[in-house]
């Protein structure tokens, strides 16, 4: 009962954060009435295509999951992955960085073990965070912001250490008081990461999947763009826009709200790109909407139906 108080606190400051930022791009940027003007722009055919391209990102999302617990050993179909990937969903809104996914193990224990299920999720993220920080370098190099590249660059080697030392000397885990007193924890949560290194065209699948899933962020930005007539260059969101995502994995704000949208608009500004920053705006606030809150409000049904299983559980 002690931690709930904390919790609050948390999740009241995150959202304080949230609203304050969104509030200050909007206010910097023309004004709410900017801001309403260039939404009523926004043609619904360039919004279908975010939302198609989306729903692709979702089951994307699914089908990546089902390889890493494949890589494990574990057979989950993808009808009952979707529904948990969705269940999980609607807490993307109220949890920064993605960390709902730590609750589909929980509703899979019955096939994966817990401990093992969650290495899956971990596992699974660590493959996407390397090829996004790359994929972000890259970008950054190719438009000549060699201080972000070399950042980038900097964070992706430190990553890859870290994994390098999970992957062959974790024994020092042992040592942490919420394990020490069971050391095959270790083993179970690194179980993933472990099947996978062996199983390198299982990695390739994961790997590929998850860059696909990246492309297809840039199609949902890019076609809010458009639709909203922003000119920015379909190369410059596909080079930048990773960098932006990065700023939105920051556990600072709801679902990345705010920081993804400030970081994009500074990324372009330091490109030297003129745009119409209302627009662009718009379009970046437009991603939560399309790619994360409708699905949010498509996975509360399946929501209550997993809490309803687990407390009979």
């Amino acid at each position: 009962m002690s931690g709930e108080p904390r919790v609050g606190w948390r999740l009241l400051l995150t959202v304080g954060i949230t609203v304050a930022l969104v509030v200050l791009l909007v206010r910097d940027f023309g004004g709410s009435g900017d801001f309403v003007a260039a939404a009523s722009r926004a043609r619904p055919s360039w919004v279908a295509v975010a939302f198609a391209a989306a729903t692709a990102c979702v089951l994307l999302t699914t089908l990546r999951w089902q390889l890493v617990l494949r890589g494990m050993g574990h057979t989950l179909g993808f009808g009952r992955a979707l529904q948990v990937v969705l269940a999980t969903w609607p807490l993307a809104l109220v949890t920064p960085s993605r960390a709902n996914d730590l609750l589909r193990p929980l509703a899979v224990r019955n096939i994966v073990p817990l401990a093992e299920g969650t290495g899956a999720v971990i596992a699974e993220k660590a493959i996407d965070l390397f090829l996004l920080l790359a994929m972000a370098a890259l970008g950054a190099a190719v438009n000549g912001l060699w201080a972000w590249a070399a950042l980038l660059a900097l964070v992706l080697v430190a990553e890859s250490v870290v994994l390098a030392l999970l992957a062959r000397r974790r024994s020092w885990l042992a040592s942490l008081p919420l394990i020490r007193r069971r050391p095959q924890t270790i083993e179970e949560l690194f179980a993933a990461m472990s099947a996978l290194v062996r199983a390198p065209g299982a990695l390739a699948s994961i790997a590929t999947v998850s860059v696909v899933i990246r492309v297809l962020t840039v199609v949902v930005t890019h076609a809010l763009l458009i639709s909203v007539g922003a000119n920015v260059p379909l190369l410059q969101t596909l080079t930048l826009w990773p960098a932006a995502m990065l700023a939105g994995v920051a556990p600072l704000t709801l679902g990345g709200l705010g920081t993804r949208d400030a970081a994009f608009l500074a990324l372009l500004a330091e490109r030297g790109t003129h745009v119409d920053p209302s627009s662009v705006l718009v379009a970046t606030i437009g991603y939560s909407a399309v790619a994360i809150w409708s699905f949010a409000v498509i996975g509360v049904p399946f929501m209550i139906r997993e809490t309803l299983l687990v407390r009979r559980a």
